[in-house]
């Protein structure tokens, strides 16, 4: 827990408890990226939630700047398509996207944006589609994810919370490994439960 002005902790308050902890948690996260089948092609985790208001987008955005920060090229997606989030915080904003990928409006190159973190990109969803599932689940989003493997070390995922709808486990397929953010006095015990068992039936 961390009252801030944004979600730019870990860059703006480098020497804060919280950026320490996401320190923390890419030191972790790297006992994972080593047992990788190939080590010459990029890194790839998604981040969920439960429900919507545990940190996920906060916890995105800090664990993305954190390997940044280390010197990876770093992107972080934002693959919520339906309540977009992580533009606000860099100051850009969300007219063309992952959507507009998928759909075929735009190419890779015209949908990143480099962000006044050094190292780190950032793709926003773009317009929220009436099928976002859909969209996800389509063969242009495995296109996608090659093409940004090709230009980048390591790659976030930010989804939606994985009990209200289908996307995270439609992506999940398309990661290295999955991590579930949770809240102290907000996540229920049930509900980790039920996010457990949905994946480890999916798979």
């Amino acid at each position: 827990k961390y009252r801030y002005k944004n979600n730019l902790v870990a860059y703006e308050k480098p020497k804060s408890a919280v950026a320490e902890s996401f320190r923390a948690i890419r030191s972790s996260l790297q006992f994972l990226f080593k047992n990788n089948p190939s080590t010459t092609r990029a890194n790839t985790l998604m981040i969920t939630s439960s429900v919507s208001g545990e940190g996920k987008t906060f916890t995105s955005i800090n664990i993305a700047t954190v390997y940044a920060i280390s010197g990876k090229k770093t992107i972080l997606l934002g693959l919520d398509l339906r309540k977009p989030k992580i533009f606000d915080d860099f100051n850009i904003t969300n007219e063309r996207g992952i959507v507009n990928y998928l759909i075929g409006d735009s190419t890779l190159d015209e949908i990143i944006t480099n962000t006044h973190v050094e190292n780190l990109d950032l793709i926003t969803s773009g317009p929220i589609p009436p099928n976002p599932s859909e969209l996800l689940s389509l063969d242009y989003m495995n296109d996608f994810v090659a093409d940004v493997k090709e230009h980048f070390d390591v790659i976030f995922f930010d989804t939606p919370p994985s009990i209200a709808v289908t996307d995270a486990l439609v992506l999940s397929d398309r990661v290295d490994h999955s991590v579930l953010v949770v809240r102290a006095k907000k996540t229920d015990r049930d509900m980790i439960h039920e996010v457990q068992k949905r994946f480890e039936q999916h798979s």
